[in-house]
């Protein structure tokens, strides 16, 4: 058992309860030995030499500070690791007070202790975790999954790794699926705040003027459809998606979060950053996922079975009363309000009064994924 300052972990149960609060690092330099030290004792008394703080993609100060730290012990236990990822809040006093009123570091702290079971595996295993109740902060020592090989920027995704996802996904789901105690802990957003992070849903409809005459995109398939839908619609398709089971979502399952494990068997993925997590429907995440991570073409070959293997995962967790239709009609609903966040979020007004749209990575897949489907599909679909 650790001090009151910590996380404890069981490795046999991989259980984690917090046991009290302190103080937490916000600057680098109180990542000490000592510190880290106490954090790792979970698996066993340990002393450390030394350590190495490397900034990690993702890194922002003025959000959170993220390092792979490289450990030098003068005494340790087999089961204490050598490289570990750290992740602590802003310095700055007034950075932390409004990201903390976002809610991440409680809901991602609240996300790990719900799906405890899956650390190690599909979820990284998080060695300790310190809460500051005045703060409202949180910090964390994960394992390290190691970097992304030859420079690359996301995770290589293939077939068999989208199936592995979508069930994790649909096991996480499925052990949630109308929870009705989810609505308890206040660290879970809601319904509605899951489709558009509570933004106006008419800058939408100016993010998608300005996609729609930018020669970057190619207009082709549903695209037009999905586009031309954003706005003040997209409230009516918020009441519409109001219907689905309710679960425990990731909400922000994007190739970004996605992180590979080596395995016997194998890369598996991992899914990191729970920070955004909601009771919303199930076919956000799908969504997501699909559109920003899997590969266009192998989309274009598999995206009906990967959502009807989603659909069969959630029969073969005992999930009964939701067909493959009213998954299929719901999945292509969230497309669409997947589309509106990527269209409000690269918003850019300039001083004259101009808009342009500032499109990364994940925003332009999934212009691509909505240029695979049907118009005449999607308009039968949405309200």
């Amino acid at each position: 058992m650790v001090t009151d300052s910590s996380i404890w972990v069981d490795d046999q149960r991989n259980r984690c309860d917090t046991f009290g609060m302190s103080k937490i690092p916000v600057h680098r330099e109180e990542i000490t030995e000592i510190w880290l030290a106490d954090q790792l004792s979970g698996s066993g008394n340990c002393e450390i030499a030394s350590l190495k703080h490397e900034e990690l993609t993702g890194h922002n100060p003025g959000l959170s500070q993220l390092f792979r730290t490289h450990i030098r012990y003068a005494s340790r236990t087999p089961a204490q690791p050598d490289i570990v990822i750290v992740k602590i809040p802003p310095v700055d006093a007034r950075n932390r007070a409004r990201e903390a009123a976002f809610g991440p570091y409680a809901s991602e702290l609240g996300a790990y202790r719900l799906l405890e079971s899956f650390q190690g595996r599909e979820i990284a295993r998080m060695y300790s975790a310190v809460e500051d109740p005045i703060e409202q902060t949180a910090c964390f020592v994960f394992e390290d999954l190691g970097p992304l090989p030859n420079g690359q920027k996301y995770a290589l995704i293939d077939l068999d790794i989208a199936r592995s996802a979508v069930e994790f996904m649909g096991a996480y789901h499925a052990r949630f699926w109308n929870d009705d105690k989810l609505a308890e802990n206040s660290w879970i957003r809601g319904n509605d705040w899951a489709n558009l992070f509570n933004a106006d849903p008419r800058e939408a409809a100016v993010g998608w003027q300005a996609i729609r005459y930018d020669s970057r995109f190619e207009k082709s398939g549903g695209l037009i459809a999905a586009g031309d839908y954003l706005g003040e619609r997209l409230i009516d398709l918020q009441v519409a998606m109001r219907n689905r089971p309710n679960t425990l979502t990731h909400n922000d399952f994007h190739q970004g979060n996605i992180l590979l494990r080596e395995t016997e068997v194998g890369q598996r993925p991992v899914i990191i950053d729970w920070q955004l997590t909601a009771c919303a429907g199930g076919t956000n995440d799908l969504a997501k996922f699909l559109m920003t991570a899997v590969p266009f073409e192998l989309l274009a070959e598999s995206e009906r079975s990967l959502v009807e293997h989603y659909s069969d995962c959630l029969w073969a967790q005992g999930v009964r009363d939701y067909s493959i239709d009213e998954c299929w009609r719901d999945y292509r609903r969230a497309q669409v309000m997947v589309f509106g966040n990527y269209a409000i979020a690269g918003v850019e007004r300039s001083a004259d009064g101009s808009v342009a749209h500032s499109s990364g990575d994940s925003t332009h897949a999934v212009i691509r994924a909505l240029a695979l489907i049907d118009p005449a599909e999607l308009s039968e679909f949405l309200p």
